[in-house]
């Protein structure tokens, strides 16, 4: 369940500063987003005011103005002149989002914020109200006098626009502008971390706000979106640069801390753990361990801009297989308050599939339990011209609540085994590479329809028993530590699957062991996807063209079922399913076997459950969910289209799962004897019927307390 909601807002739809006009804007937010804010512990508005530079320039003057967000495109670029056609891209030439946007001064700002509490308390009078401010490390949100006018020194190369992101580890040159925290200007050498943790301090501590997010990788890297940094430059490592460069990352987050004790969340960058500590040496197992009041990165939004959601799905997992503390976010891309673009209909097409799939993410604890997001952020609640439409509230938010409510509760039927402390405390440049080409080929698999979506770190892992795994099997890089090697064989000779990845060399070092297999990922003719037939699971497409990609896909566990989740690029491809115990029939689908498989042509984006298998070599199977009508049951699936096939049943947990040959469900039904519980050697429970043909009803009776 989420605890948390985060609701992101930038100031554009404040169109005008008077206290009616203000209140009125704060009131909507909550009245919009009932449904999904009710009783919640807490309810945050993290606000994009600009970029961050409101913070760098705050004197601790109420009545001084700053920039905010009022441009559409990139702020600091040239802005479009009269004589120029106003369709030119906003990566040229940036837009007023509105004529004559007003002024808004730092007392206006914290109107704002009081208003955003008073009434969502008003709203919620039992939910927790913060407030939250955001930096940025890029030109795109506001202009930017500090970061590219007069400190230029804290900028890294180029990356946007012309325009380069802040150096988190950068210092700064001397400045005798008053600041806050610096009444008599800045002294050369300050390192930025120090002085934007002591101008947070002020400023925070000034508006009333409750925390701070760092946006897109500030305290990472100065390349957030790239695979490459000061270690690797895309070919070579540089080794003799990561003591210094992880010094100067950590240093940054003491600095910060010394000056400023506010709660922080982070953006993080787009890539995973171990390619950023290949590329940057970001020491993400030092940052989450050194008590500095973080919450992890949320999955990045950068899927829905290139169609990477392997890379969302493998990065997201890195990084919440350990927790700083107990908030696991998830962050949705609804609107875009910079760009013109509002994802959930021009680029998701309006379709579930960046909900599902990153909310099927779920990690393993120190305790062997599974946990799930329990915190929610929405990027953004208003568009880039601030307005705050009802649709988009309305269409997406069933989905998001589906999602919250099919949340995986038992391990996956694959995990990802992770070493975030031994991959992020390496010297070893064999070890960096291996990571390097091990999560790229992890997202490489994912995009490939690996269907992975639960992860454990090593050290969780070797505190658990075979028996946390009982109905999975595990994926793992090599292990660099011994201890973890051991349990891998150990669960191997269990009938526990493993599957384990790395170079050629590198996997010379695992035992050849029944049971395990192994992964090269320098051979591009290795297919995760294709090894998971070791252990029963074949799933295949059929495509067009060759070069079409085929639907990137999770499978979870809730409820004693599987759920899939999908994400088709091309709604062309046909997916072929056959599992350990026959092929998935899913709730609320046709489905014609082909050779034992069930094949099915999933739409952009979809989640689907599965309680139904069966063995059957051709034909057309129906599933369909069906009113009980009947004071016994509180479910009644039809599956029709059966020709002596073994079919297996699994009902929800705590309900008895009976099958009806009654024709409909307004009679009496006409309870089978030819099914018969099952519990084969994984533990798993369930009904099995042989030699079964035509139709029948599926109920499952009220779950017992």
């Amino acid at each position: 369940m989420f605890k948390n909601i985060t609701l992101e807002l930038s100031l554009k739809p404040f169109k005008k500063t008077d206290d009616e006009y203000i209140r009125s804007v704060c009131a909507k937010i909550f009245e919009q987003w009932h449904a999904l804010l009710k009783n919640r512990e807490s309810i945050s508005i993290m606000l994009w005011v600009g970029d961050g530079s409101e913070i760098l320039d705050y004197a601790g003057d109420m009545d001084d103005t700053f920039e905010w967000c009022r441009f559409l495109g990139t702020a600091n670029l040239p802005l479009l002149s009269d004589d120029e056609p106003p369709h030119t891209s906003l990566h040229e030439r940036k837009q007023h989002y509105m004529p004559d946007a007003p002024v808004f001064r730092y007392k206006d700002l914290k109107k704002v914020i009081d208003y955003l509490k008073s009434e969502g308390k008003k709203a919620f009078p039992g939910s927790e109200i913060r407030v939250g401010e955001t930096f940025d490390i890029g030109p795109e949100f506001a202009i930017s006098d500090f970061k590219y006018n007069r400190h230029t020194e804290i900028i890294a190369a180029a990356r946007l626009d012309h325009f380069g992101f802040v150096d988190s580890t950068a210092e700064l040159h001397a400045d005798n502008r008053k600041y806050a925290a610096y009444p008599c200007g800045i002294p050369e050498g300050t390192p930025f971390g120090k002085f934007l943790g002591m101008q947070s301090q002020e400023f925070l501590t000034d508006m009333g706000f409750d925390y701070l997010w760092l946006s897109n990788g500030l305290g990472f890297s100065a390349d957030p979106w790239d695979k490459t940094g000061k270690i690797f430059d895309g070919e070579n490592y540089y080794i003799d640069k990561l003591d210094e460069t992880k010094r100067k990352v950590f240093d940054f987050w003491k600095l910060f801390r010394e000056g400023c004790s506010f709660p922080l969340e982070v953006r993080g960058t787009n890539n995973s753990v171990g390619i950023d500590y290949a590329s940057d040496g970001v020491p993400l197992y030092d940052i989450y361990n050194a008590g500095l009041n973080i919450v992890a990165p949320p999955n990045s939004p950068w899927a829905a801009l290139t169609d990477d959601f392997g890379l969302e799905m493998m990065g997201h997992m890195t990084r919440v297989c350990e927790l700083p503390n107990d908030r696991f976010p998830f962050r949705y891309y609804v609107h875009d308050p910079w760009w013109i673009n509002s994802p959930w209909y021009d680029r998701y097409d309006g379709a579930p599939s960046d909900i599902y799939l990153p909310a099927s993410i779920s990690r393993i604890n120190e305790k062997g339990e599974v946990e799930s997001a329990n915190s929610l952020n929405i990027l953004s609640i208003d568009n880039s011209y601030g307005d705050m439409p009802d649709a988009c509230v309305n269409e997406p938010l069933p989905h998001l609540l589906k999602a919250e409510k099919n949340a995986p509760d038992a391990p996956a039927p694959l995990v990802w085994v992770y070493p975030m402390r031994e991959y992020t405390t390496t010297h070893d440049e064999t070890v960096i590479r291996e990571m390097n080409l091990g999560d790229n080929f992890i997202n490489a698999a994912i995009n490939d329809g690996f269907p992975l979506c639960c992860v454990v770190s090593t050290d969780n892992f070797v505190k658990h028993s075979d028996s946390v795994y009982k109905k999975s099997f595990l994926i793992s890089p090599v292990p660099e530590t011994p201890a973890v090697l051991d349990k891998l064989i150990d669960f191997a000779a269990k009938g526990i699957g493993v599957i384990v990845y790395g170079t050629k060399q590198k996997l010379e070092t695992v035992p050849n062991v029944v049971g395990i297999f192994k992964a090269d990922v320098e051979d591009k003719n290795t297919s995760l996807r294709e090894m998971l037939a070791n252990f029963g699971y074949h799933i295949s497409f059929a495509k067009v063209k060759q070069d079409i990609k085929p639907p990137t896909m999770s499978i979870s566990r809730y409820d004693n079922a599987l759920l899939l989740s999908v994400y088709s690029n091309n709604t062309t491809v046909d997916t072929r399913l056959k599992f350990p115990l026959g092929a998935p029939v899913l709730c609320g689908r046709d489905t014609e076997l082909v050779g034992g498989a069930a094949v099915y042509n999933f739409s952009r984006g979809e989640q689907r459950e599965c309680r139904i298998y069966v063995e059957q070599e051709s034909g057309v199977i129906t599933c369909r969910e069906k009113p009980p009508v009947n004071a016994y049951c509180r479910r009644s699936i039809l599956i029709s289209g059966l020709e002596n096939a073994t079919v297996r049943l699994f009902s929800e947990k705590g309900s008895e799962g009976r099958v009806s040959r009654a024709k409909n469900v307004d009679v009496t039904p006409e309870f089978a004897d030819n099914f018969v519980e099952v519990t084969n050697e994984f533990g798993e429970t369930y009904l099995e019927g042989k030699n079964i043909s035509g139709q029948f009803f599926f109920s499952m009776g009220k779950k017992k307390k």
